[in-house]
C-alpha cells in the first residue's frame, strides 16, 4: 500500500532555510544519521517536486517498461 506524503517544514537554522527529516522517513528509506541521499528536482504527475534519494538519479517509468520489454523479447527479435 503506498503511504501518504509527509509534510515537512523548512525552518530558520543559523539564517539558512533548513528542514528536519522525521525519523519515520529516514526509517522507510534505510538511513542513518551520517547517511548521504540526494534531493532531486522531479515531476510528480504534473507536479514539480523535490524527492529524497538514495540514488542520484531516479529511472523515468518509459526507462522501466523497455527494460522489461527487452528482457521478454528473444534475442532475434521474433517470437516464437
Amino acid at each position: 500500500m503506498k503511504k501518504p506524503p509527509m509534510k515537512i517544514v523548512i525552518e530558520e537554522w543559523d539564517g539558512d532555510g533548513a528542514i528536519r527529516i522525521p525519523d519515520e522517513a529516514l526509517q522507510e528509506l534505510e538511513l542513518d544519521v551520517g547517511d548521504a541521499v540526494y534531493l532531486i528536482d522531479e515531476f510528480v504527475g504534473n507536479t514539480r517536486c523535490l524527492v529524497l534519494s538514495k540514488t542520484p538519479h531516479i529511472a523515468d517509468r518509459i526507462d522501466e517498461l523497455t527494460e522489461a520489454w527487452d528482457s521478454v523479447q528473444p534475442a532475434n527479435g521474433r517470437e516464437k
